[in-house]
């Protein structure tokens, strides 16, 4: 049978699992917010899914090859859209050997985007076999409604999530679910029954609405914390290092100089975004360090004006792979620069403001500009080259292989102060690696690691002779992106590798999806932010995010290439063509992860979507319908052959089930005998009332069941191949 018991179809076990959806559900809802997760619906639907099989007390296994082939549906659709399944299936197994790989090193931020994914799924299933158990089994949640409300409160106090209708959901929802399993409970052990359930239902409803409703609408203090960490500091007598005089505000400045020092948090909005892909907003690049700070090389050289409507700037190689999007920027009218903020791999802008661009070779900034003056946008529209890069390919060889020299002396510059020991850690830690890719991420992975952490208020100033990587590599080990991101290059310069800073604006905060199906998201001096670009010969700059809690936005895949068709991408052009020009770090297929809003996002408008689950659908009703026919031969295959002192229960328990489902029911007053007695009659035959009778022999005297399966097993395979006719 495809039911592993009665379900129990009554109204309060509904609510049991409505309420519990619900309390799941509160879970998800801040993620789209607080973090870079996308998509939360399919999460959603997964969880009422996986509540509704276990709700029907469908077999398990039946319930895994439901959420197995959804979970394999979504990530299909997010991240592989453009294959077929015979095609990325084997390649996602071969990701995930990867991600396991990286796991066990403790690299959770080189998990890859479908992996992130596929791990929150199975945290969903988790969470919902543990709620039906609870539900079911031991007729309690408290631990449970106890952690989702600490969930939430501690996600409204420091996060800007507003919880305020959250906690009334939750305390309503919960409170009814405590209710109803005590009643439960109070119905086993007091054998209460009948109108008592009324009795206790109707004020427990009463009770909990109105609770919830005084509570929401009663007056309420004002926040006492402004901020909850400097408050807990205050309060551990945890004083600031530096003087208040050194603290700077956040956001983007043009003097990189001389690095270092806290700062305070400014939430002034810069821009409004409208993108189809999350990604990083450059502003410039700096390719000189001093020992203090970053500057530019050849201040002098004057800047290149190009059409706004074609801007021809080569970012990476042919081979890579890349697909065209389209985004909209909003400038905030109190953000004082003129620059175009814009993502790596600018192909055109479009605005009415403007209809040229001014661009700087050096240090790659654009300067929109009108009638030979330069122009602050209020709005544009800007179209993008979106790549993804191919990990295999960036694993052979040597970055700088081919490379002319004075490119590679450019970005591979330090300063002869810099202290041996800097020199000395890089050459450890890529020390047996053969790629230089592996050793760009092994650096990634060191500044990543638990002896750092990412701090904004006790952040040191270097001393005068004191070098502002040594110090954070060595000292403090504590600090924000310029320092994880400044160390980064020095240590690829430093094994050869040629590397560049570049700041500007991480993605920003979350706002929710417009009806055109682009993410919004608000950028505010907070989200100013700097990274690292590697230059590979053959690919062109790629980014890398070592900064300790942020994610890189980079899409990376594992798959061969074609090699002819990359030496013939190679051919078309020399590495002269893409040196002097950027290449934009590609951006994961989702995030995720956990998840998920993914290359092209997940609409459930989408025809595909809904002809998917209807295939989906079919074949569960297909297999639904005709288990009939294909059961019996599956429970002949499981049994046969066995010969232990177990298979014979199991077997006669398999039979009923499967006599039931046939049409013949053994009621609960009904002895095996008189229940066998009434399967011949309508067969015609004694061949049930025999194997009741061996079985019976086998269930009294134990020793000898296998005796008695080996004589009874031909009947009992007779008895339940005339089932499926």
């Amino acid at each position: 049978m495809i039911f592993q018991g009665r379900a129990n179809w009554s109204a309060v076990s509904v609510f049991y699992y409505l309420f519990a959806f619900m309390l799941l559900w509160e879970w998800l809802i801040p993620l789209q917010q607080i973090t870079d997760t996308g998509n939360i619906s399919i999460f959603v639907l997964f969880i009422a899914l996986s509540l509704l099989l276990t709700f029907f007390r469908i077999k398990w296994y039946y319930t895994a090859i439901v959420q197995v082939l959804y979970i394999f549906f979504v990530i299909g659709t997010l991240f592989y859209q453009d294959l077929s399944p015979l095609v990325w299936l084997p390649q996602w197994a071969g990701e995930a050997g990867y991600n396991i790989g990286v796991i066990q090193n403790s690299s959770w931020m080189d998990i890859t985007s479908s992996f992130r994914t596929f791990l929150f799924f199975i945290l969903l299933w988790l969470l919902v076999y543990l709620l039906h158990y609870w539900m079911v089994y031991q007729k309690r949640m408290t631990f449970f409604f106890i952690m989702t409300l600490i969930y939430i409160t501690v996600v409204d106090t420091f996060t800007a999530y507003d919880a305020k209708w959250a906690i009334v959901r939750v305390l309503t929802a919960g409170f009814l679910l405590l209710g109803l399993l005590s009643f439960e409970r109070l119905k086993v052990n007091e054998k209460v029954k009948g109108k008592a359930a009324a009795k206790w239902m109707l004020p427990l409803i009463a009770i909990t609405v109105i609770a919830a409703g005084i509570g929401f609408l009663a007056p309420k203090s004002p926040p006492q914390w402004p901020d909850p960490i400097p408050f807990l500091k205050a309060a551990a007598n945890l004083d600031d290092s530096v003087s208040l005089a050194a603290v700077k505000k956040i956001g983007y400045g043009t003097n990189d100089q001389s690095l270092g020092g806290p700062f305070m948090n400014d939430s002034t909005p810069v821009f409004q975004s409208f993108v189809e892909n999350r990604h990083y907003w450059r502003v410039e690049t700096k390719d000189v360090y001093t020992g203090k700070g970053w500057e530019i090389s050849k201040k002098d050289q004057p800047k290149e004006t190009m059409p706004i409507g074609d801007f021809q700037q080569k970012w990476f190689e042919n081979s890579v792979k890349t697909e065209e999007a389209e985004e909209s920027v909003v400038i905030s009218p109190t953000y004082s620069y003129s620059h175009l903020i814009y993502p790596l791999g600018l192909t055109s802008v479009e605005t009415d403001e403007a209809n040229q661009l001014d661009f700087s070779p050096v240090n790659e900034m654009l300067t929109p500009a009108a009638g030979g003056k330069s122009v602050k946008l209020s709005r544009y529209t800007l179209k993008y080259d979106y790549p993804t890069y191919n990990i295999s390919k960036l694993s052979k060889g040597k970055a700088a292989e081919g490379l002319p020299k004075n490119f590679v002396d450019r970005y591979t510059q330090l300063p002869r102060s810099t202290p041996a020991r800097v020199k000395e850690l890089a050459a450890t830690i890529t020390e047996g690696i053969n790629n230089d890719y592996d050793k760009a991420k092994a650096i990634e992975q060191f500044l990543g690691s638990a002896d750092f952490s990412y701090n904004t208020k006790e952040v040191a100033i270097p001393a005068r002779n004191q070098d502002y990587v040594d110090q954070f590599l060595f000292d403090t080990k504590q600090g924000y992106c310029d320092n994880f991101s400044t160390s980064m290059v020095v240590l690829l310069r430093e094994a050869g590798i040629p590397a560049r800073w570049v700041k500007g604006y991480n993605e920003g905060d979350y706002q929710g999806t417009n009806d055109a199906g682009k993410m919004e998201y608000t950028v505010t001096n907070n989200s100013a932010h700097s990274w690292v670009e590697v230059f590979f010969a053959g690919t062109g700059w790629v980014q890398f995010e070592p900064t300790k809690g942020f994610s890189n936005p980079s899409s990376f895949q594992y798959e061969e290439e074609n090699e002819a068709a990359v030496s013939a991408g190679a051919a078309a052009q020399t590495p002269s063509q893409v040196i002097p020009k950027p290449e934009k770090p590609e951006e994961p297929q989702s995030d995720s992860s956990a998840a998920a809003g993914g290359k092209g996002g997940f609409s459930f408008g989408r025809f595909e979507i809904y002809a998917g689950l209807g295939i989906i659908l079919a074949a569960a009703a297909v297999i639904y319908f005709s288990r009939r026919k294909w059961m019996p031969r599956f429970l002949i295959l499981k049994y046969r052959g066995r010969k232990d002192d177990d298979v014979f229960f199991q077997a006669y328990g398999a039979l009923l089930k499967q006599l039931a489902l046939s049409g013949f029911k053994r009621d609960s007053h009904q002895t095996l005998r008189e229940f066998a007695k009434e399967v011949d009659r309508s067969h015609n035959s004694l061949n049930m009332l025999h194997l009741t009778s061996s079985y019976e022999r086998a269930l009294y005297r134990r020793d000898h069941a296998g005796e008695e399966w080996r004589k009874s097993a031909e009947l009992w395979e007779n008895l339940i191949k005339n089932t499926s006719s």
